[in-house]
Formats: structure tokens, C-alpha cells, sequence
């Protein structure tokens, strides 16, 4: 009995450990397949270039580098660009409609995007590498992949309607997408003799398995508030093509509307800076894991902080990284909740630290236990999403929660197409000087946001947002130890 109640629990955890073990397990095969495939595009014809090794000719070396981060910036711009306008009318969809909409149109986009680099990277179709652009194009309508965890986010704020048990039930789904990430990058790793295509059809397997999930397990229904909304309001006809039109202009100005409807003090410019740091976390996670950037970092043979890794030796670094994330998170979220019950905002401030501080140390790292120094550093990064995805859910009603949750995805799409902007052409700026001054200005950047959510941790203070959170948890607490003592 107590098992089958604990089960019922357990809703979109199983939907983002299938989509990042596939995406982990996958992107780090397919990175040096990519890396390689940019090198025969522009330097196979050079004399004493070896694609496979460019240990021997520093020069070009750089020059891949450049041009893997140009593509690495095409690419981002391909899919990202349409990807704002889908997440802000699907966020506001989901609100009066349900989330697995979303959640399908998430993972069957992403399925897309790497079946478009499956067919680059295959001996035997070997289309041309811009033929990633247009799958990209097709992939950005569906809101790609930062369309999944925000929807199950929302979903997760639409069945719990308590603020303080959401922020454990989010720090759980973020541990549930590291573990995912941490056997991802370790089975590529065990596995990275395994060729491209072979991996990427597992990966894409990963994909059919969630979307069957999402299909059995996630009702296409609304949050409670929409209901109580529908039931104090007229009763809507069958749709038409007008209608759907109509709806669909008005839930992008209801979209943009959470984004500018004045707020009590400066609720408002909280929610923007919450919107900023989630946006600049979760482009650093990626950027100093599986990014592209990451990959050919650590690939380089020659000049100053050379590694050369391969995919074994990155699938190993980003599964132990992956898994002090989850200790970290596990053990930040408890310590700081139940025993010290701080804020969302100081366990926010504590997360960006630990990022900065990883951050700095892959800058500076020259040899691989610094890589995994840099890990054990950043193991409480991951307690940053779930704070503010609790936090962001103080500032607004419950109704706005999944308009302001969108706003995470569209706040995703612009950092990275922001960032792949700066990030890539500081990269390929400073390749041939100091590699790893890209992850400097990166941990300066986080630092500069830490100082910003001080700020934010006293107008909190002042305005009463999460005291009330704060001053209910030991009763939440009490409440659900005696709620599993009546079950057993």
C-alpha cells in the first residue's frame, strides 16, 4: 500500500531522465564526429593535416576551433529564433489547456534536431553540414528542448498547489534529470568506441520511450486554477479555424502581458533578475558541459590549457560532474530547507557561487584532476534551478505560473542565442592566446548576478515575499510525517 501510494507521486521525473540520458549519452558521442566533420569541410585538402589528430599543426588546430564555434553559433540561431515565438504561446496554452501538448512537441522536437545530425554524421547519407540549419528551423517551432523542463515545471506548480513542498518536489526532478545526465555521460564514455549513427539511434529511442511515457501518464487537462476559472465563467462552443486564430493572438498578449503587468514594490524587476540568473545558470551548465565549446575545449592537443581528451574522457569528466550535482543538490535542498530553513533567494546566492567557482576553475585548469577539481567545486550549483523555480512561483499568482514559467523557456532560447553570440566569438577571439578565458568571464558574470540576488534577498525581506512560505514549512513538514505514519 505504502509503495503504490508513493508511486502515484511520481509524474514528469521519468519523462526528463529519458530525454537527458538521451541527450547526454548522444551529444558527447557525436561531438567528435562534428569536430572532425568541420576540419574535412575547410582543411582536408591541407598538406600534413590529419583530421583525426591535429596534435601536430597547432595553427589549424586554432582554426577549427573558430570555425566549430561559428557553426556552433549557426546553429543555435536556427532553432532558438522561432523557438521564442512557440514557448510564449505555448506556455500560455498549456495554462488553460494542459501541459502534454508541450511535452510531446518538446520531445519530438529535439528527436528532430538529432535526426538532422544523424544524417550529417552517417558514412552512407552524409548530407552536407548546413542541412542541420533547416531541421534546426523545424525543431525551433516546437519550443526544442528547454520546452520539456519548463512544461514540467509548470506541471508540477499546476498539481502542487503548496509553495514550500513545490521547491523539494522541483530539487527531486532536477535530481532525477542528473542522475539521467550522470549515466549518459558515463555510458558514453564506457561506450565511446561505439559509432555515431548506432549511438544516436539509442539515443533517439530514449525519445520514443518518454514520448510513450507523456502519452500514458500525463493528462492533457488544466491546473485547478484554470478549472475554478471555467467554472466561474460562460461555457466555450466547439472550436473553429477563426477561434483558434483568435486564441492563439491572445495568448501571446497574455504572455507578454505577465511580463509587463505592474506588480506590489518591485516584484517585478525580482522577476526579471530571477529570469536572468535561471537564463545564465542554465546556459553556463550547458556551455561548460555538453556544449560544443566544451567539447573542442577539452579536444585540443596543442598551446596553453591543452587536454586533449576524447569522447571516453569527457563521457567520464561529465558523469562525475553529474553526479556531485546531484549529491550536492540533495544535500543542499535538505540542509538548507528542513535544518537551517533559509530562503530561496540566499539558497539561490549559494548556487551561483558554486557555479562561479567551477566555472573559474576549468579557465585555469591545465591538466585533468583540475577538471575534476572544478567538479567537486560546483557540486551545489544545482540547487539554483529548483530556488528559483520556487521563487518565481511567490512573485506571481497561481494562474500566471505557467505565462511566468514560459517566460524560463523564452528567457532559455534568447541566453543561448545571446550567448552562442558572445560566448562563441570570445572563444574564437581568444583561442590562440588563453583558451579558457571564455570560462573566466563566465565566472565573472555569475558573480556579477550573485551581487544582484543580494539585493534581491533584502527587498524580499522587505516585502514579505516567501515569509509566509517560510513560517508554514515546519508545519508542511509535521503534516506530511503524519500523513505517512496513517498510511503505514
Amino acid at each position: 500500500m505504502v509503495s503504490l501510494k508513493w508511486m502515484k507521486h511520481i509524474t514528469v521525473e521519468p519523462i526528463i531522465f529519458l530525454i537527458y540520458l538521451g541527450w547526454v549519452f548522444g551529444n558527447t558521442l557525436q561531438s567528435p564526429g562534428l569536430y572532425e566533420k568541420v576540419c574535412r569541410m575547410y582543411y582536408s585538402d591541407e598538406v600534413g593535416v590529419n583530421c583525426k589528430d591535429l596534435s601536430a599543426t597547432h595553427d589549424i588546430e586554432d582554426r577549427v576551433q573558430s570555425r566549430s564555434a561559428q557553426w556552433s553559433l549557426y546553429n543555435a540561431i536556427s532553432y532558438l529564433t522561432p523557438a521564442i515565438f512557440a514557448d510564449t504561446i505555448l506556455g500560455a496554452y498549456g495554462d488553460k489547456h494542459g501541459r502534454q501538448v508541450n511535452i510531446l512537441l518538446g520531445i519530438a522536437g529535439i528527436a528532430v534536431s538529432e535526426y538532422g545530425y544523424m544524417l550529417t554524421l552517417s558514412n552512407s547519407a552524409n548530407t552536407p553540414y548546413f542541412t542541420v540549419l533547416i531541421f534546426g528551423i523545424v525543431t525551433g517551432a516546437t519550443g526544442y528542448i528547454a520546452l520539456v523542463p519548463v512544461s514540467c515545471n509548470a506541471y508540477l506548480a499546476d498539481i502542487t498547489p503548496d509553495k514550500s513542498q513545490l521547491t523539494i518536489r522541483s530539487g527531486i526532478f532536477t535530481v532525477a534529470q542528473g542522475l539521467s545526465s550522470v549515466l549518459g555521460g558515463f555510458t558514453a564514455g564506457f561506450f565511446s568506441d561505439l559509432s555515431i549513427p548506432l549511438g544516436m539511434d539509442i539515443e533517439l529511442f530514449m525519445y520514443v520511450l518518454a514520448f510513450i511515457y507523456v502519452l500514458w501518464r500525463i493528462p492533457q487537462r488544466p491546473g485547478i486554477e484554470e478549472i475554478k476559472r471555467r467554472a466561474r465563467g460562460p461555457t466555450e462552443g466547439a472550436p473553429t479555424l477563426r477561434g483558434i486564430l483568435v486564441e492563439i493572438w491572445t495568448l501571446m498578449k497574455l504572455g507578454f502581458w505577465t511580463y509587463r503587468k505592474p506588480r506590489l514594490g518591485y516584484r517585478r524587476a525580482l522577476m526579471f533578475l530571477a529570469v536572468f540568473v535561471l537564463m545564465l545558470t542554465y546556459t553556463t551548465s550547458v556551455e561548460t558541459r555538453i556544449s560544443s565549446v566544451m567539447s573542442i575545449y577539452t579536444f585540443r592537443c596543442s598551446g596553453r590549457n591543452a587536454l586533449c581528451w576524447k569522447a571516453e574522457q569527457l563521457g567520464y569528466w561529465n558523469g562525475s560532474g553529474y553526479l556531485l550535482l546531484i549529491i550536492g543538490t540533495l544535500a543542499g535542498l535538505f540542509v538548507g530547507k528542513r535544518v537551517f530553513k533559509l530562503r530561496e533567494t540566499t539558497l539561490i546566492i549559494i548556487g551561483l557561487m558554486a557555479s562561479s567557482a567551477r566555472t573559474l576553475m576549468i579557465g585555469v585548469a591545465t591538466s585533468p584532476w583540475e577538471m575534476y577539481v572544478a567538479n567537486v567545486l560546483g557540486s551545489l550549483a544545482g540547487i539554483t534551478q529548483p530556488a528559483i523555480v520556487s521563487y518565481m512561483a511567490q512573485l506571481v499568482e497561481q494562474e500566471e505560473i505557467g505565462r511566468a514559467f514560459s517566460l524560463f523557456g523564452i528567457a532559455a532560447d534568447l541566453a543561448f542565442i545571446v550567448t552562442n553570440l558572445i560566448y562563441n566569438n570570445i572563444y574564437s577571439a581568444t583561442v590562440g592566446w588563453y583558451p579558457g578565458f571564455l570560462f573566466l568571464f563566465i565566472a565573472f558574470l555569475q558573480t556579477c548576478a550573485a551581487g544582484g540576488m543580494v539585493w534581491a534577498h533584502f527587498e524580499s525581506i522587505r516585502e514579505g515575499i516567501g515569509a509566509q512560505e517560510a513560517d508554514n514549512f515546519d508545519a508542511v513538514e509535521h503534516n506530511s510525517e503524519h500523513a505517512v505514519e496513517s498510511v503505514t
